[in-house]
């Protein structure tokens, strides 16, 4: 069959187009105009205060972005720049005001706090510092942030039934602690997702660029059909193990699109709902392989699976621009080269055939030596940046044992282009022994880059020690509520999400009696004519001033809106109790009311929808 291919250069340029824009994309951001001026701050600057404040407030003149990631504050202490642990910075009433409350108690001495901070639509506007003396160290111990074992109780009229407490032994920090039962089956979900995308979008390129004639294959019909299902259904299954990860869901729960909500809370999960949308879009060009040589319609037929691709780049929560970028560049590359040695070794090398064949290995070999160093040449950058030279953590181990199989790769990648140069050039059909040749040697190359892949898929199961205790999403809070009894020497506050379903939870111990405490514990009270059962949170391990923390993957929930009482006690004497207001609607963004935190005083957080 001797068929013409009038499309293949305008397809070319069309896949370097995507790919420059996908870069481009990645690394543009809007030009930012007037920055924020600073108007004051709570100490003030260059002031001295007798100890460390609970609270740092900084003020502004234009109002400020409000979702619970757009603003940051950074905090350093004395003459050896001690830094203070600091929670998630919130925006008052006003709009204008940023408050951030210190989790570890400033020591004596200067005290300097960075913020930056972004305009109401999160563009960056406007960064600086100021400063403050502190005049005395602290008379309490610096806290500590350490988990809560996972003994809930739950509470009834009828009275509390207690379950079987079981302390909780810190997890390595190779383990990323959110979802540990989900990791499995995402990890699973992740993979085959990620290789149907490269499959899809790689054998897309190869035939819009060097075999236009493979359309007129029923193989390669129901190949690319294959494929795309294969992809759908494991993107799908991948968006719902990755909502169970993130919010501590049962995976039974989340696999439903209706189980997604929290996916838009984190960047890896707004990349797994994009990726679910444009791998639906793909069906245009699956059920019509010829739109894909088509001038008229390559673009909507390359763009979905193209983009669905790049979503692989946005793998991780705390990522920065650079990061996001290389990532891109390195999913596209890496869909480029082993998509194009999937198609080629089962559809084109299927068996002999006519000069399209020849066209189409020709092609592939063009595309491939570059697609190949760029992974290879992003992957370096990844792992430097991720791992910072610390290979002995998990993360490490697992990752050099990639590195080793990338350097295989390539050995047979290269060896495999000089066999197509030497023997492939020279003739003009393909025979059944050069098909069986290559077709057994792209096959080897094909094996080790799943094997990567099926390496990439576990990585992302650790956190590396780039990224740290980072990787984790940020708490989730309301306002800081206190409770203190004079009488007994003791003041505790308690922060949770105020939210129906998932909680996460912050208690920490002000002050304490000398003699330490004791069955220290905090009771959420169900609002009264509601039917559904309290919480109660025993055995908190803090015996003087500290923090504990107890995450959404805890499973730790709320089941009704309504005015829930919190109790406070030491074993059964109570310290002091009031009632918050739990709403029903889940929220992207907490806004904290002027006078922060009040003791023994209903507090409701105005909330509203975030991006």
């Amino acid at each position: 069959m001797n068929v013409t291919r009038p499309f293949a250069r305008p397809a070319l340029g069309w896949f370097f187009t995507l790919t420059v824009i996908g870069l481009v994309g990645s690394l543009w951001a809007p030009t930012a105009h007037a920055e924020n001026a600073f108007a004051s701050s709570t100490p003030e600057d260059g002031s001295t205060v007798n100890e460390s404040p609970a609270n740092v407030d900084i003020a502004f003149v234009e109002p400020l972005g409000t979702t619970s990631t757009a603003n940051t504050v950074k905090m350093t202490c004395g003459e050896n720049g001690t830094i203070i642990t600091l929670g998630t910075p919130q925006v008052l009433q006003d709009g204008k005001t940023l408050r951030v409350a210190l989790l570890s108690k400033a020591p004596k001495g200067r005290c300097t706090v960075a913020w930056t901070v972004t305009d109401t639509d999160l563009q960056p506007n406007g960064s600086g510092s100021f400063g403050f003396n502190v005049a005395n160290d602290p008379t309490a111990p610096t806290t500590s942030t350490i988990p809560l074992p996972e003994d809930t109780t739950t509470t009834t009229a009828a009275g509390t039934t207690n379950t079987n407490p079981k302390p909780t032994s810190n997890a390595s920090s190779d383990v990323l602690q959110v979802g540990e039962t989900s990791k499995g089956p995402l990890a699973l979900f992740r993979l085959v997702s990620n290789l149907g995308l490269a499959v899809l979008f790689g054998s897309l390129v190869i035939i819009a660029v060097a075999w236009p004639e493979g359309v007129e294959y029923i193989i390669t019909v129901r190949f690319l059909r294959s494929v795309w299902m294969i992809t759908a259904g494991s993107t799908f299954f991948f968006a719902g193990a990755l909502a169970s990860n993130l919010t501590g869901k049962g995976l039974g729960s989340t696999l439903l699109p209706t189980g997604w909500g929290d996916l838009l809370d984190y960047t890896p999960g707004k990349a797994a709902v994009l990726r679910m949308v444009f791998v639906l879009a793909t069906a245009y060009v699956v059920t019509r392989p010829e739109r894909a040589i088509d001038p008229s319609s390559q673009i909507p037929a390359l763009v979905p699976a193209g983009i669905a691709v790049a979503t692989m780049g946005f793998s991780r929560e705390q990522f920065e621009l650079i990061d996001f970028a290389v990532g891109t560049a390195h999913a596209l590359a890496m869909a480029v080269w082993l998509g194009g040695l999937v198609l080629l070794t089962r559809v084109v090398l299927a068996g002999p055939g006519e000069e399209d064949l020849v066209h189409a290995v020709r092609g592939f070999s063009r595309l491939a030596a570059p697609a190949l160093w760029v992974t290879v040449g992003t992957g370096a950058i990844q792992f430097f940046r991720l791992d910072r030279g610390a290979l002995s953590t998990g993360h490490g181990v697992v990752a050099i044992l990639k590195t080793l199989f990338v350097a295989l790769m390539v050995f047979v990648g290269v060896a495999a282009r000089q066999f197509i140069t030497q023997r492939v050039s020279r003739v003009d059909v393909m025979s059944a022994s050069l098909a069986m040749r290559l077709r057994r040697a792209l096959g080897i190359e094909a094996m080790i880059g799943l094997i990567v892949m099926a390496l990439t898929a576990g990585l992302l199961t650790l956190t590396p020690s780039g990224l740290g205790a980072l990787d984790q999403p940020p708490l989730d809070l309301g306002t800081l509520h206190r409770y203190a009894n004079p009488t007994l020497g003791v003041e505790v506050t308690v922060q949770f999400s105020e939210k129906v379903g998932l909680n996460d939870v912050r208690i920490e111990v002000v002050t304490a009696p000398e003699t330490g405490l004791t069955g220290l514990a905090v009771d959420f009270l169900p609002p009264a004519g509601v039917v559904t059962p309290g919480m109660s949170i025993n055995y908190i391990p803090l015996t003087a001033p500290g923090t504990a923390v107890l995450r959404k993957s805890s499973g730790f929930t709320l089941g009704a809106a309504g005015a829930w009482t919190i109790k406070v006690r030491i074993g059964p004497q109570e310290i002091a109790s009031d009632t918050v207001q739990v709403n029903g609607e889940t929220t992207l963004v907490t806004v904290v009311d002027d006078s922060g935190a009040s003791s023994s005083s209903s507090s409701s957080p105005t909330s509203s929808s975030g991006p």
